[in-house]
């Protein structure tokens, strides 16, 4: 099982990045499901940061189509390893709803948290405290 945790910006404008999102959404949680990803998306403002996780060659595929999409720029691997089980269980996609608050995303994203390992979850927490 292979994990990657990523950083990239909306190359959208500022108002749009919203609609981006809830479009690459959309077309994820088909995809992700099909092809065996799970993870994690956490977007504020125009950054994004993701964990996916899966099979190697599902991975690799997926990361080759996110670093095609004109939709975001600047694509960062923070991490890329091996895990010897899923840390998002059976996840396609977790993001902030627009209606969902700060506060109550940020206490859903504590739940779901505390699952992973400590590595995994300093990427997230320290969103937290910015």
């Amino acid at each position: 099982m292979r994990q990657i945790i990523y950083t990239s910006v909306s190359a959208a404008l500022s108002g749009r990045a919203a609609d981006d999102c809830d479009a690459i959404l959309r077309v994820a949680a088909a995809r992700n499901g099909l092809d065996g990803i799970t993870g994690l998306l956490y977007t504020e403002e125009a950054a994004f940061l993701q964990v996916i996780e899966g099979p190697d060659e599902s991975v690799e595929d997926l990361l080759m189509s996110l670093r095609d999409d004109a939709r975001h720029r600047d694509l960062e691997i923070l991490v890329d390893r091996d895990v010897p089980e899923r840390e998002f269980g059976d996840w396609t996609m977790v993001h902030r709803a627009r209606r969902e608050t700060a506060d109550d995303f940020d206490r859903r994203l504590r739940r779901i948290l505390l699952g992973v390992s400590p590595q995994t979850a300093a990427y997230f927490r320290a969103l937290e405290n910015a």
